[in-house]
């Protein structure tokens, strides 16, 4: 395309553009006309309403049902009555009316029997109830006849006329299909009804009761919108006729045909149906919104147009084809269809086989059936009753909404009180207490259960952990620093000492805290590779008891320095155990060298060994000398000791080896206190 082609092709964009916009403001132009012609209109339609028998009957059937109501609650009334006399639709037609209505009712002598204005303000003067959009006085004689007298200043004489129209309907039996006769205890008599309705109060009920549509679009503004659409449509046919213009052929002009069917139908609809409401709330005033809005309907009619001539001009199949979300053999339409297809067969078959593999043995399956099979038994009674089996049909729809609503609702406070539950515990709350009450969350409460004392088990175990470490780091280093003191204390004593027999003091000083500060670091490494499993057992059959004995045997010297009697209890055959004879002997030794370092001099001590069904067990017991202010099981801990102010030459390991070599070794350790006795227990499974 020539430069002078492009040129005139943008002329005529800007020539569509503009007739568009033109189109768009000529309607927008009118909004005041059309807004005067919905008002006009709405003034007739309202005077209609207002003289109508359907809305000034209100008025006289107010007056029947408030004489009614009085008559039976007054005190001297004779009691004729004894209920209403008024058909069911008057009555409920009233409940609708009587919201909107102001009254005062008279006796003849012109006293107020009965009011909607209260106590300070009882009766209308002449003055207010002018005021009113609607005010009348309906005054009813002796024998029941009534007489009418309008109030209001708007459409008297076309109120006072309607209002007698309606009375000489019920004189001659034409109101509503009621006499006189029909109504004679409801007619009143000897008194007078002055009923008055605001501006507010007759439009609204106006628009709600007798569905008066304000924002109608006027016939008027119906043509005139038509003809400038036909405009828009015409202009879409007559450009592209132009050859200089080079329009109606761009690809805007060949969209799949749904797609501008329901584009077109989707703006059309929603402007139409919007557009008196646009002009009502507009008050005739143009605004850039409206603009755009029709502009934007002139638009699409003109793109519907140019798609509709392009289909007239070709009128073939292979056109359709090719501009068709539906028919085009690549369509993707037509793939999501069968598609869909495709799934809704799989989805029966995955049914059909569902209901095959059906197994009655399980419970849940049974009891589905067993509901189903109810259910259609109750069903098809109802629907064998014909004309009742509706009535039957419907309560029994009730029954099983509250029946589901009932059980649903329960499912939903169990599943609330789950999740708060849920909520509380991953908000940190390991204390919560899972509810009891749970039903088909049964499972989950139990499994949550275990999660929260898992969990809480799992922190209670890190809190020790962490204070375990802290108390760790505290003791070796108080444990560590003690030697290395003494050593360096005494290294620097050496240097400067002359005498040959002080310096030999300081060097056996030297010694036993050399080796003091071996035994604790060998201590710590030992008890460090049993709690990180890095012990390589050599098991044998080894005799515990003979293994005690020597144990006992190699440290009686320190056993009569603590001046402690040993009680022993052992079993008169050898008692073989699959073991490490070398941590077997350690743990054997440790337990005595503790008894020997804490145990108060001058006391029993009992060691007794046992061979029990599936255990061997080893028990020893001594009196303390230091108080026992501990738990049984915290003298396990690593650098924890019996005496507190660790004053004494223990580790603090000791007690920590034993329980981590006899583990290693598949058995238990436990330990108990009671007072100032300290018992200890090793138990050894399966003994040969």
């Amino acid at each position: 395309m020539d430069t002078r082609l492009k040129n005139r092709h943008k002329m005529a964009v800007v020539l569509i553009v503009a007739t568009i916009v033109l189109l768009a403001y000529h309607i927008t132009s009118y909004y005041g006309i059309y807004n005067q012609m919905m008002k006009e209109n709405q003034e007739e339609t309202e005077k209609q309403m207002l003289l109508s028998e359907d809305f000034l009957g209100q008025f006289l059937q107010a007056s029947w049902i408030l004489y009614e109501r009085e008559d039976e609650d007054r005190p001297n009334g004779d009691g004729l009555r004894g209920g209403s006399f008024l058909p069911a639709e008057i009555q409920n037609e009233y409940e609708t009316f009587y919201p909107y209505l102001e009254y005062v009712m008279k006796d003849r002598k012109g006293e107020v029997m009965a009011t909607s204005l209260g106590n300070s303000s009882g009766d209308f003067d002449h003055y207010r109830i002018t005021t009113y959009a609607v005010g009348l006085t309906l005054v009813y004689d002796q024998n029941g006849e009534a007489d009418v007298e309008i109030a209001t200043r708007e459409h008297k004489s076309e109120l006072e006329r309607g209002f007698r129209e309606v009375l000489n309907r019920l004189e001659n039996g034409s109101y509503r299909g009621y006499t006189k006769e029909d109504l004679y205890y409801a007619m009143p008599e000897d008194c007078s009804f002055t009923f008055a309705m605001s501006e507010e109060n007759l439009q609204t009920y106006l628009s709600e009761i007798f569905y008066m549509d304000s924002d109608q679009l006027p016939k008027a503004a119906v043509s005139h919108i038509l003809i400038l659409t036909a405009v828009a449509a015409l202009a879409a046919c007559l450009y592209p006729l132009i050859r200089s213009f080079g329009t109606g052929e761009e690809k805007v002009f060949f969209a799949p045909l749904e797609a501008v069917a329901a584009g077109t139908a989707v703006v059309a609809i929603g402007v139409w149906v919007n557009a008196g409401r646009m002009i009502w709330q507009s008050e005739g005033r143009t605004g850039i919104l409206d603009l755009a809005v029709w502009a934007l309907y002139a638009g699409v009619i003109y793109w519907c147009a140019g798609n509709v001539r392009n289909l007239i001009r070709f009128r073939s199949k292979a056109y359709v084809r090719e501009h068709s979300l539906f028919f085009a053999p690549e369509s993707r339409v037509r793939a999501g269809i069968q598609k869909a297809r495709q799934t809704t067969g799989d989805s029966i078959r995955k049914a059909y086989q569902s209901v095959s593999d059906l197994k009655l043995s399980d419970i849940t399956n049974r009891q589905v059936l067993e509901v189903v099979g109810v259910n259609f038994v109750i069903l098809t009674v109802i629907c064998c009753t014909w004309y009742y089996g509706i009535i039957l049909l419907v309560l029994y729809s009730i029954l099983l909404f509250y029946f589901l609503e009932k059980y649903l609702n329960e499912i939903r406070e169990k599943y609330d009180r789950m999740l708060d539950s849920v909520n509380a515990i991953a908000d940190g709350s390991l204390k919560t207490e899972i509810p009891e009450e749970t039903g088909v969350f049964a499972p989950v409460a139990e499994g949550l259960e275990k999660i929260r004392q898992g969990f809480d088990k799992a922190v209670e175990e890190e809190v020790k952990s962490q204070k375990m470490k802290t108390e760790l780091i505290t003791n070796v280093s108080h444990d560590l620093k003690t030697p290395l003191t003494a050593i360096i204390t005494y290294v620097d004593l050496l240097k400067k000492e002359e005498d040959t027999e002080k310096q030999k003091e300081y060097v056996q000083v030297l010694e036993s805290k050399s080796q003091r500060l071996k035994v604790l670091i060998e201590d710590l490494f030992e008890v460090s590779k049993a709690s990180t499993d890095n012990v390589k057992l050599e098991l044998m059959d080894v005799d515990i008891v003979n293994l005690l004995k020597q144990v006992k045997l190699e440290l009686e010297d320190k056993i009569k320095d603590a001046d402690l009697e040993f009680k022993c209890t052992f079993p008169e055959e050898k008692l073989i155990v699959r073991l490490d004879s070398q941590k077997t002997y350690r743990i054997f030794e440790n337990l005595l060298m503790n008894i020997v370092k804490y145990a108060l001099p001058h006391t029993r001590v009992y060691v007794e060994i046992e061979k029990q069904e599936k255990a061997a067990v080893i028990r020893m017991k001594n009196v303390s000398a230091q108080e026992l202010n501990f738990h049984g099981q915290d003298i396990t801990d690593r650098f924890v000791r019996g005496d507190m102010s660790r004053n004494t030459e223990g580790s603090g390991l000791g007690l920590a080896i034993v329980k981590s070599f006899t583990e290693l070794q598949g058995g238990e350790f436990l330990i108990d206190t009671d007072g100032d006795l300290f018992k200890a227990e090793v138990r050894f499974p399966d003994p040969c």
